[in-house]
């Protein structure tokens, strides 16, 4: 894996897999700390990161960006999963349910069906890492808060504005993947 560094600079490492995230806000977990070694058989680590101290890190094949969305009514940076990447990205919140500690896998029941059933999972919508919005609340008021994130192209945020066939939020995905590749050209 890697560090990315809040100058830019990635540092090539290995990162201590972590729990998806922590039980009830309390403890560490992918979203809140990093814990980067130099080489696979260190025994301590060269450094436990915040999201306030690095831009993300990879591990395996998951990448975490710090951006300022906590799950809650604070902002605050956490590490949040990258599972679209783009000029807007998508990202992955995850909170444990209420009765959490109560809850035991069930006879049959696969370990991916178990952890549905333990953790909910947000998704997150930013442009601006400090600027995340949660993509329900985008649902709500989606022709006045698209526009603001696609603004350098004039021609979606017209289409956007006017709740033009295809440009509405059940096309959220299409409007963002059209997007991403415009952003590429320009």
């Amino acid at each position: 894996g890697y560090i990315i560094k809040l100058d830019g600079d990635t540092i090539q490492g290995f990162l201590k897999a972590d729990s998806r995230c922590s039980i009830g806000g309390m403890g560490s977990s992918n979203q809140n700390t990093a814990e980067f070694y130099l080489h696979e058989s260190d025994k301590k680590p060269v450094g436990k990161y915040k999201p306030d101290e690095i831009k993300g890190y990879k591990i395996a094949d998951k990448i975490y960006e710090s951006i300022n969305y906590s799950g809650g009514l604070f902002k605050k940076p956490n590490f949040n999963l990258v599972v679209e990447d783009g000029a807007i990205r998508l990202y992955e919140w995850y909170a444990t349910v209420e009765n959490y500690s109560t809850l035991t896998k069930q006879s049959g029941e696969s370990w991916k069906e178990f952890d549905q059933r333990r953790f909910e999972t947000k998704l997150i919508v930013a442009k601006n890492p400090t600027e995340p919005i949660e993509f329900s609340m985008l649902g709500l008021s989606f022709a006045k808060k698209m526009p603001e994130l696609i603004s350098d192209n004039p021609e979606m945020t017209k289409k956007v504005e006017n709740k033009e066939k295809g440009y509405t939020f059940i096309n959220i995905y299409e409007v963002i993947d059209e997007y991403n590749k415009w952003s590429k050209t320009k």
